[in-house]
Order: structure tokens, then sequence, then C-alpha cells
């Protein structure tokens, strides 16, 4: 083992029981995006107490915080803190253990910059709301992320570890149809039946799905109407998520929304009224970045599958990673199968030994990839070069 990696194993042991103790508060002390105030109180003040000069509420975010910490003239390197939990069930998404895998990752990495001649800047980012807000969207926009060279985050994940490939791009549309309430036995024809247009536009949906790419998926599902079986319904509310793997297939796929909307509401008479609410962009993935954490993955003994797998999943690290080089780490908390997340089952597992594990281990396969970046700088232009040839190759097939 050579001293950098040492120097990261050594810094990660020591800190480890008070990475554990952070990770189990946050577990312990759930809160929903935007709210995260004890989770990021705790972060940046441990963040502060290693030696890392800390800016809280950034982008107009009070649950935001960056925090660096800098030597020479190197190379921006960041990793990026999740802590939002999921609404009635808490940390079943693993974010107490993202959080504190940026931490151990970052203060091994200041570590080795503090015992070497290697210059450059490790950088934590905490990031709010991801399961619902997109806090690194925000803070993308507001140029919060400028001049960093890569970013690296671990998410908790079951089934063979492995180094995130594409994932899903998503949005979402709220479709409101306002219609004219009458009794329904007495006098229903002068009524205008919303629901009639909440059902009509749900059946096009359905049928429409037959001409759209397998890779394309619409989900819908009836949100709000009239509770009282003896009125026409006046009002109809219905959320629809349009996901895909190709960037581009959103574009069309909402004109499709957007005209079954308007067609529904033509077809019952309703007033139709449709708002979309921007989701995030899938995950360009880097296999500059991607092979290198791998491999120091596998020499840490973690069993890593090949490649980057897709997923169908989506996050807001997506949209950073159209910018900027990125990694995603998914680290396992339950090797030998797959099991959903979002589950009190996963929740579980980021209280667990399993949870230790993957704290432990990706702190360290992160710290070493990173400090390994230091040291050889052309990798990391050889991941800005691949991701510019990714943007141009997405932009040709548009």
């Amino acid at each position: 083992m050579d001293k950098y990696k040492q120097a990261v194993t050594a810094t990660v042991d020591a800190e480890f029981d008070h990475l554990w103790k952070l990770a189990s508060y946050i577990h312990a002390n759930p809160e929903i995006a935007f709210e995260e105030k004890k989770a990021a109180s705790a972060l940046s003040s441990y963040l502060h107490e290693a030696g890392f000069i800390v800016e809280t509420g950034i982008a107009g975010l009070d649950t935001a915080f960056k925090a660096v910490f800098k030597k020479g003239d190197g190379p921006r390197i960041a990793v990026l803190a999740e802590y939002d939990a999921l609404q009635g069930l808490g940390h079943a998404c693993g974010h107490n253990l993202i959080a504190t895998s940026a931490l151990g990752c970052a203060v091994a990495v200041k570590h080795a910059l503090e015992q070497s001649d290697l210059q450059g800047s490790i950088e934590v980012y905490g990031t709010p709301a991801e399961e619902d807000g997109g806090g690194k969207i925000i803070m993308l926009d507001h140029g919060v992320f400028d001049g960093l060279d890569a970013v690296f985050l671990m998410h908790p994940t079951s089934a063979m570890a492995r180094i995130g490939g594409e994932c899903a791009s998503f949005t979402d549309f709220v479709i409101e149809y306002f219609g004219k309430s009458a009794h329904a036995e007495s006098h229903p024809e002068n009524g205008i039946n919303a629901l009639d247009a909440a059902n009509l536009f749900y059946q096009a949906v359905g049928l429409t799905r037959q001409q759209l790419r397998d890779s394309i998926h619409v989900c819908c599902i009836l949100a709000e109407s009239e509770k009282d079986i003896g009125r026409i319904p006046d009002y109809a509310k219905l959320e629809v998520e349009i996901s895909t793997m190709r960037v581009k297939d959103i574009e069309t796929t909402k004109q499709k929304i957007i005209n079954i909307a308007e067609g529904m509401a033509l077809a019952s008479g309703c007033r139709g009224a449709y708002k979309e609410i921007p989701g995030y962009y899938g995950r360009m993935p880097n296999a500059v970045l991607g092979e290198l954490c791998r491999q120091e993955m596998l020499a840490l003994q973690e069993p890593m599958m090949e490649g980057m797998p897709s997923d169908a999943g989506g996050e807001d690290l997506g949209n950073v990673s159209r910018v900027i080089p990125a990694c995603n780490l998914y680290m396992t908390l339950l090797p030998e199968k797959k099991i959903s997340g979002h589950t009190e089952q996963f929740r579980e597992l980021a209280i667990s030994d399993a949870g230790k594990h993957c704290l432990d281990i990706s702190s360290k396969g992160m710290a070493n990839s990173i400090v390994r970046l230091f040291q050889e700088p052309d990798l990391l232009k050889q991941a800005k070069e691949e991701l510019k040839r990714r943007q141009k190759e997405e932009a040709a097939n548009e």
C-alpha cells in the first residue's frame, strides 16, 4: 500500500466512530426536502472542526453548504452529500450514508494532501432535496459548482456494487379539469363532468403508449376529484410523469401529453389547465472516472460489476454530470440479492452493520480515486474530453 492510501485508510479508520455517530443521528432524525436543518448543521459543523472553510445557506437554500480545503493551485474536486429523507419512510434511500461517506472521503483526501507535496482543492457540497426539489439543480443554476474539475457521489444500493451508467430523465405534469357541478340524480344535464375529462385523458394516455418507444414510460394517477357520489364532479386533477432513457424523448412525449390534455377538455366541455414540473436529466456517465473508482474499489476487495450498468431511476446528479465530469458510485448494502430502495427493509439496512461497511469502503474508495486524480492530472484531462465527446454525440442525435 502506497503512502497516500495509507493516509486515506488511517484517516477513515480514525474518524469512523464519529462518522457512524453522524450517520446514526441523521438516520434517527429524518428531515424531508429543504427542511434538513439538523443534518446540515451536524455535517457542516463536523467539516468546520476538521479544518475546512465552511459556507452555509448557499444558493439561497438554508440547508445547503459548501466546505473547502485548498492547498496550492491544483485541481478542484468535489464530493457531494445528500441528507434529505422520504416522507413517512425516513432514510429508506440511505441518504444518511451518502452524507457521511462524503465527509469520510473529504477528510481522508485532506489528510493525504497535508502529508504530501500534492496540490489541489477538496470540496464538499451539501445538496438538499434530492428526493423532491432538485437541490443540485438550483445550486447548478446559481453557479455554485462553477470551476469544479470533477464530482463524486456514493449512493447505497443492493446486489453487487457498481459504477452508475446512464439513468432516466423525467418530467412531471399536473393536469386539471374544471367543469360544472350539478345534482347527479335530479339535474345531471346541467353539469359538466370534470371526472369524465380525467377518465378520457387516462384512457388516451394508455392508448398512446402503443406508439411510444419501449424506453419511454408515462405514469398517471387521479390525484383529486369529487367525493360526493350525488354530485357531478366539477373538478379533477391528475398527476403525470414521463421518464425515458433519452433526453430528447422528453420533449416529443411532452407534446403528446399536452395534446391529449387539451383534446379531452374539448371533448368533455371542460376547461383544462396543465403545468409542467421540471424533473431531472439522466446521468452522462464518465468511463474515465468510473473505471478509476471501480479499480480502487476492487483494490479494497469489494466485488464490482463490470462497466457502468444503466438503471431506470433518476437523480439530480444527472444535471450536474452534463456539465462536470462525474462519478456515481453505487455501494451495496445487500450483496446477495436485489431489493427495492424506498422500503422499510432498505431503511433498516442503512443503519445496520452493512451500512457501516458501505460507509467505510465507499469513503476509502472515493478518497483513493480523488488522490489518484491529484497524482495523475492527465486523467482529469481525459475525463473532460470524454464529457465533451458525449455532449457532442447527444447533440448530434437530437
